[in-house]
């Protein structure tokens, strides 16, 4: 594992990949440090928490892995929202993390008080404990996908595999135009007076 730490303030989300969603809901403080400790092969993305519900529909299984593919994801159930209050105070180190089981943990760095929301499928077991590791990583992360090289590859593969199709389309209709029309039905139209 190795720290992935992002600046967030209130109304921003951190997920990872398609199996958790961290929210900050509101702050006593203008920001909030979140390092992110999980494998550096699961991708990561960070925007407004009100794109939530479009990351789920259009990235869920395809950017945001685990899991893979959309059946897997509609396999999985619903998500259900816990909700937790942290209290810090250095922005220097963590205080708290928010631990997601089999997963990998928030570390939350602040001085002050959060109201944090963290979404995940039901069942899966998220506790709230003094920090572990203190540090955060030392250059931080920037808005939108962090993309792991399994991710990126397996893109790629999708997008030459979807461009060959449209090639062999395009082959197929010039191999085999369609029949040219009846010339019959090319004739006008007679005029009949009643």
């Amino acid at each position: 594992m190795r720290p992935r730490t992002y600046r967030l303030k209130t109304g921003q989300s951190v997920h990872i990949g398609g199996l958790v969603r961290l929210d900050i809901e509101d702050l006593t403080v203008g920001s909030v440090y979140v390092t992110v400790w999980a494998s550096p092969l699961v991708p990561l993305h960070m925007g407004k928490t009100e794109n939530a519900a479009t990351m789920i529909k259009d990235h869920f299984g395809l950017q945001l892995q685990p899991p893979i593919g959309q059946q897997r994801v509609n396999e999985l159930g619903k998500w259900v929202r816990k909700h937790f209050k942290v209290f810090g105070n250095s922005w220097d180190v963590n205080s708290v993390d928010i631990a997601i089981a089999g997963l990998g943990w928030f570390g939350i760095g602040l001085k002050g008080e959060a109201v944090l929301g963290l979404w995940t499928y039901d069942g899966v077991d998220v506790v709230a404990r003094n920090s572990l590791v203190h540090e955060r990583a030392t250059i931080f992360e920037e808005a939108g996908f962090t993309v792991s090289k399994i991710v990126s590859q397996a893109d790629s593969t999708a997008n030459r595999l979807k461009n060959s199709k449209k090639i062999n389309k395009k082959k197929d209709n010039k191999a085999n135009p369609s029949p040219p029309a009846d010339p019959e039905s090319l004739k006008p139209a007679e005029v009949v007076d009643a």
